[in-house]
């Protein structure tokens, strides 16, 4: 038995699927046909078929404001877990994601320049300040919770490690052989110096600033930990009874070649001729000093004090 060819006049098809945007499953339900049908007429007449994005638009999705119960949530949850355990399901996701990789090599449309920059303009100034939806210290709290004592496996870090081998190496990387001007890197400085001030980001303490906290708080020398000054730097102890400044340098991020070539052996430098000139006594205690004797480090501390009194 043969199958007759349903007759759809161009014209009409184009009013109902570009005029009156109808889906090709409500264009085949007014047809007596099946969507597979309109998509062959469209291709017929060389009528170009909208992409999801564009058939989507203005279209209210069936589940907006709803909210799946905490026991659909767990039961997906479980059925998820188990899919991933299965060696088929897995083998067959890699493969998907290989084709998927393979893909977007050739058909990626930011590597058209003029597609790449439209996005660049969109996304201009969308996260900077309060539109940041991180600088919220409840959702930032919600994130850090979510976060708490989830810890990578090491085949999952080795898998990361494997995949970013050599990406981002010299030429490839897309900051190489460019600079921060002197303005952006000032703002860079003093944004960082708010947010250690303002709690935003913890420092960690480092075992030789534990050993200099350990003898002042032995002698019972007050102290603030952490503490921004002159707009120039967040200092490792302030003692604001005396206007001293202690720092507490690690041998590689303030001795080494890496430190001359980073500019912060300079940078500690100006610190603290900054520092001196607004009426402040700076101690740099090197880690080799501090893990020697910290006590020793301490009492040139209490010297100048005594000597000043």
């Amino acid at each position: 038995m043969s199958r007759v060819k349903i007759h759809i006049e161009r014209k009409e098809l184009v009013d109902l699927y570009i005029g009156r945007r109808l889906s090709m499953a409500k264009i085949a339900v007014l047809f007596n046909t099946n969507s597979v049908t309109i998509l062959n007429r469209l291709k017929e007449y060389k009528i170009p078929s909208r992409s999801i994005s564009q058939a989507l638009r203005g279209v209210i999705p069936w589940n907006k404001g709803r909210q799946l119960s905490q026991g659909a949530k767990k039961l997906i949850g479980e059925r998820f877990k188990k899919l991933w355990q299965n060696p088929e399901f897995i083998k067959k996701m890699e493969a998907r994601n290989r084709t998927l990789s393979e893909n977007m090599k050739i058909s990626n449309p930011m590597r058209d320049k003029s597609v790449s920059e439209k996005v660049r303009q969109k996304l201009i100034g969308r996260w900077v300040g309060d539109k940041n939806p991180m600088s919220n210290i409840e959702i930032r709290n919600k994130v850090s919770k979510i976060l708490k004592g989830h810890k990578l496996s090491n085949d999952t870090k080795k898998k990361i490690s494997k995949s970013l081998l050599g990406r981002f190496e010299g030429k490839k990387n897309p900051f190489f052989g460019k600079k921060h001007t002197q303005e952006v890197k000032e703002k860079s400085r003093i944004r960082a110096i708010q947010q250690l001030a303002s709690g935003i980001f913890k420092n960690k303490t480092t075992s030789i600033e534990l050993n200099l906290e350990k003898e002042l708080f032995r002698r019972n020398v007050k102290y603030i930990k952490q503490f921004p000054l002159a707009k120039i730097t967040v200092v490792d102890f302030y003692l604001p009874e005396h206007k001293i400044v202690i720092y507490a340098d690690g041998e590689f991020w303030h001795k080494s070649d890496w430190a001359r070539k980073q500019g912060t052996i300079k940078k500690d430098e100006k610190q603290n001729k900054v520092l001196a000139e607004n009426g402040y006594k700076v101690f740099r205690f090197s880690e080799a000093e501090i893990s020697r004797s910290a006590q020793m480090c301490i009492d040139k501390v209490t010297s100048f004090i005594g000597t000043n009194n």
